[in-house]
C-alpha cells in the first residue's frame, strides 16, 4: 500500500516565501512545517536578506541557514514597496508556492512577476487585522490558510469562504529533558524553584510576574530567569531573584531552559487583533507547565495551560503547580495530548493534502 501511495502521490516541488530564523510566529510556523516537508518533498525557502531583515522588530537568530534556504528577497522598509526578489522564484518550475507574511514581502515586485509563477499559490495568513492597502489583495491565491474560525471570519470579508481552509498552528514535537542535568549545564541551582520567560516583550508585560515573584521569595527559594534577545531592559538595579540573560537562542537552547524550569510564564498584553501565541505552540512540547494571562492569544488552549485574570490568580496558579503534583500532571498530560494531535508532522501532511486537493 505504501509503495502504491508513493507512486500515486510523488514528491511535490514546493517554494515558500517567508521570514526565517527570527523570533516571530511567521518564522516559527514556517520552520516547523518546512522541517517536515523536506523529509519527503523538494523544498526551497526564499527568506529575506539578513541586512534587510535585521532592522525589523524581531531580531534574526544567528545560526546557519539550512541547505534549502536562500536569502532571496529584500524586506521593504515600508509596506507595499518594491524591492529585489531572486528570479529563481518564477524561473524554476515549482508545483506549489506558499507565501507567509505577505505584508513583509516587496509586493509591487511580486505582482509584476506573479503570472510568471505557474505553481498553485497558497497564502498562510498571520496578520491579526485585514491590511488596509489594496496591493495586498491583488495577488490571487488558489487557497488561503488560517489557524482557526476567528481568522476565517475575518478573512471572509475579503476572500471567498470556499478558498479559506483552517489548518491548526503546528506544535513543536515533545522533547523530554532531565532537569538536574539541564540545571548543571546552565549553571542553575538545583535547589531553587525556577520560573522562566523568554522573548522581547516590553518591560510592562513582566510587571505582574515580577511583583508576584517578589511576594513568593519570602516563602520559597525562587529564581526568575528571563532570556532576552536584546539589551532593552529599563531597570538599572535588578532584584536578587531575577536572573536576566541576553542571548538570541535557537529553539534547542530555549528547550534546555524550559527543562530547567518549574513554570514557564508567557507575558502578553490584551489585544483586539485576531491572534494566536506562537510561543505557546513552540513550547508545549517541552512539558513544562505554562502560565499565561487570559488574553485572545490563548483561546485555542484550555486544560493544556493555566490562565489567570489578575495577580491573585497568577500567584495561586504558580503555587498550585509547585505544590499540587496531581494538578501539575493533569496540565502536562493535556499538553502532551494536544501536541501529539497537532504535531508539526500532522500539520505538514494537512498542507500536502490541501496542495493535492485544490
Amino acid at each position: 500500500m505504501l509503495r502504491y501511495m508513493e507512486r500515486r502521490f510523488p514528491a511535490t516541488k514546493i517554494a515558500m516565501i517567508t521570514r526565517w530564523n527570527a523570533t516571530c510566529g511567521i518564522s516559527m510556523h514556517a520552520e516547523l512545517v518546512a522541517k517536515e516537508w523536506i523529509k519527503k518533498h523538494d523544498l526551497t525557502v526564499f527568506a529575506p536578506t539578513l541586512k534587510s531583515a535585521q532592522d525589523w522588530h524581531h531580531q534574526i537568530i544567528e545560526k546557519p541557514d539550512e541547505d534549502y534556504v536562500i536569502r532571496g528577497y529584500e524586506q521593504p522598509m515600508a509596506l507595499g514597496e518594491s524591492g529585489w526578489i531572486d528570479d529563481r522564484l518564477w524561473k524554476e518550475n515549482y508545483d506549489i508556492l506558499v507565501v507567509q507574511g505577505l505584508a513583509l514581502i516587496p509586493i509591487q515586485t511580486l505582482l509584476k512577476n506573479w503570472k510568471k509563477i505557474k505553481a498553485k499559490k497558497i497564502l498562510v495568513v498571520h496578520e491579526g487585522k485585514l491590511p488596509s492597502y489594496e496591493s495586498f489583495y491583488k495577488c490571487e491565491f488558489d487557497g488561503i490558510v488560517c489557524f482557526d474560525s476567528k481568522y476565517k471570519s475575518m478573512l471572509s470579508r475579503r476572500y471567498s469562504p470556499n478558498k479559506i481552509h483552517i489548518i491548526p498552528y503546528p506544535c513543536h514535537p515533545v522533547v523530554r529533558g532531565n532537569k538536574a542535568l539541564a540545571r548543571k549545564k546552565l549553571s542553575i541551582s538545583k535547589e531553587k524553584i525556577i520560573l522562566f520567560s523568554f522573548g522581547r516583550q516590553p518591560l510592562k508585560e513582566y510587571k505582574d510576574y515580577l511583583k508576584v515573584v517578589e511576594e513568593l521569595k519570602g516563602e520559597y527559594e525562587i529564581k526568575y530567569i528571563i532570556l532576552r534577545s536584546d539589551h532593552k531592559w529599563n531597570q538599572k538595579e535588578l532584584p536578587k531573584f531575577l536572573d536576566l540573560r541576553m542571548e538570541a537562542a535557537p529553539t534547542e537552547k530555549i528547550y534546555e531552559y524550559l527543562h530547567v524550569a518549574d513554570v514557564h510564564l508567557i507575558p502578553k498584553s490584551p489585544t483586539d487583533s485576531v491572534v494566536v501565541s506562537s510561543t505557546a505552540f513552540q513550547c508545549l512540547g517541552a512539558l513544562t507547565p505554562i502560565v499565561v494571562p487570559n488574553t485572545k492569544h490563548f483561546k485555542l488552549l484550555e486544560k493544556e495551560i493555566v490562565k489567570y485574570n489578575n495577580r491573585k490568580e497568577l500567584k495561586e496558579a504558580i503555587i498550585k503547580l509547585i505544590l499540587d503534583e496531581d494538578f501539575r500532571k493533569d496540565v502536562l498530560n493535556s499538553a502532551e495530548k494536544y501536541v501529539n494531535n497537532n504535531s508539526s508532522e500532522k500539520v505538514a501532511e494537512l498542507f500536502i493534502k490541501l496542495f493535492r486537493d485544490i
